[in-house]
């Protein structure tokens, strides 16, 4: 994982001082709601979370990609099994993204993409049984923003994310998913 980690970060660096279009920063947060684990084919109902996360992006109009940006963010989002408190699921993701901004001649935009990484699901049944494991995954999401100024946008969006073969907290075959409701703001630099 911390390889993983170093050469997101290396990656991150590199594609941002190489792009001379937009590059922008984000960070964003909000509830992690109708999170889904399977084990086996039964579905283990989990509380509303929250997700914290980050991100840097930059436009590929240089390699002639008008309206697209790719991106490597960063979420880590946190629920609790129903009717307990001290059992929860959290999970960290490190993604490459690919969005597409629909063009508008307005302040508002609208934006869709996929993106492809590496999701580490811990789990803890609160009974003692807990661990992690970190396999790959894969995200939808999309979003609308508001150009508040030249350096800042404001976005709200949607991002849903699943990862399978998880063996973790002595559990194996586990599916994650969850539905990301998140609010951020973007700094275009």
């Amino acid at each position: 994982m911390k390889k993983l980690f170093v050469a997101s970060a290396a990656a991150l660096i590199l594609g941002t001082y190489a792009a001379q279009a937009d590059t922008y920063v984000s960070v964003l947060g909000g509830p992690t709601f109708a999170p889904a684990l399977r084990v086996g084919g039964s579905k283990f109902d989990m509380d509303t979370g929250f997700n914290v996360g980050a991100r840097v992006g930059t436009s590929l109009e240089r390699w002639n990609l008008p309206n697209f940006s790719v991106e490597a963010d960063g979420l880590f989002g946190q629920s609790t099994y129903k009717g307990t408190s001290n059992a929860r699921l959290q999970t960290s993701s490190y993604m490459g993204n690919l969005i597409y901004h629909v063009p508008m001649d307005s302040p508002f935009g609208v934006y869709g993409g996929a993106g492809l990484g590496a999701v580490n699901t811990n789990i803890d049944n609160g009974l003692g049984n807990h661990g992690g494991s970190t396999v790959l995954g894969w995200q939808a999401l999309g979003g609308v923003e508001y150009r508040a100024s030249e350096w800042a946008s404001l976005f709200a969006e949607y991002r849903y994310q699943d990862a399978h073969n998880v063996n973790a907290g002595g559990l194996t075959q586990v599916g994650n998913r969850s539905n990301n409701l998140s609010f951020g703001v973007k700094w275009h630099l």
